[in-house]
Formats: C-alpha cells, structure tokens, sequence
C-alpha cells in the first residue's frame, strides 16, 4: 500500500495527529523513515489499527453507507453471541438435569440401604431378644388362648433400634 505523512494519516483515520504519534510510540502503529527523515505510515497499518479510512472527498453518502455497513455487521455479531448464549445454556441446562437425575438416583440408592440396614438391625435385636428371654418365645396355653376373660399380660413398648445401641455401649467396657 501506499506511505504517507502523519498529517494524512491523521486525516485518513480521522484522527488528530497526537493520537497517531501516541499510537507510534505505544507500539500500536509501525512508522518508516524515509532517507530524507520523513515520517511516514503505510495505508495497510492504519486499516489495521483504526479500520475504515475517510477520504476528503468521500461525502455523506459514503459514511451513510459504511454507518449501514458497520451496523449490519454489529448486529450479525450480536445475533451470532446471542445465538452462541442459547446453545450454551440449552447445554447447561441439560447438563443440570443430568446431574439432578444421578443425585435422586443416588438418594434413592441409599434411601433403600438405610431401610434394608434399619431391617438388619431390627432382626438383630429381636434375635437377641430371643437369646436373653427365651420364655417370651413359648406359646401362651391353648386354655388361656380360648378364655376371653383371662389377662394378657401387659405388652412392652417397643424399643428403638437407637436406644438399644446407645444402653449396650453404655454396659459395654470403654475401649482402649
């Protein structure tokens, strides 16, 4: 492309000239130095820094058009972002409900280990019970089952699996 001085420059990117020597020294904008010492830009770098270049001549017209260029293209890049958001949340979403479905799952799971565990327990102690009270486990004589006047004798209420556990540590010699 084509160099020129830092005044057209300026006026080509429709920037002052501070701004461009600003941007030389930060490094955003690459001069040449002509053998005369002359400053120069190439036309390529100021596309690429500044986008658009304006011409003097170039009316109202043509800026109406690159206005209309520019916005198409911000919102081609708008739809685009908005159309990438949907996707990823659409993914999340669905990422979310996975996770959801493997939890229950799992409570589930584990629900049906603390009841089958709770039953475990429960046979246990009644098995004890057996093994300390064996004369809970006789049948009541067939007389007694008949008459509807005798007594029966006063029912215990019944013990919780907890319960039973914490008084058998309690008996139970301390550990070391």
């Amino acid at each position: 492309m084509a160099l020129v001085s830092i005044t057209e420059a300026a006026r080509l990117a429709r920037r002052n000239r501070s701004t461009i020597y600003r941007d030389i020294e930060k490094g955003r904008l690459s001069k040449t130095v002509t053998p005369d010492g002359e400053t120069q830009i190439d036309t390529s770098e100021l596309l690429r820094a500044y986008g658009n270049l304006y011409s003097a001549d170039e009316g109202d017209a043509g800026d109406e058009a690159s206005r209309d260029k520019l916005k198409i293209a911000l919102l081609e890049e708008r739809n685009r972002s908005l159309e990438r958001a949907l996707s990823l949340e659409a993914e999340l979403r669905k990422v979310k409900d996975q996770v959801t479905n493997e939890l229950r799952a799992r409570i589930a799971d584990k629900e049906n280990v603390i009841k089958v565990l709770e039953s475990k327990v429960l046979f246990l102690e009644y098995d004890k019970q057996m093994e300390t009270h064996p004369e809970d486990n006789t049948l009541p004589p067939e007389s007694a089952l008949n008459d509807p006047g005798a007594t029966q004798p006063p029912m215990r209420p019944k013990q919780r699996w907890w319960k039973a556990i914490i008084e058998k540590r309690k008996k139970a010699p301390p550990r070391k």
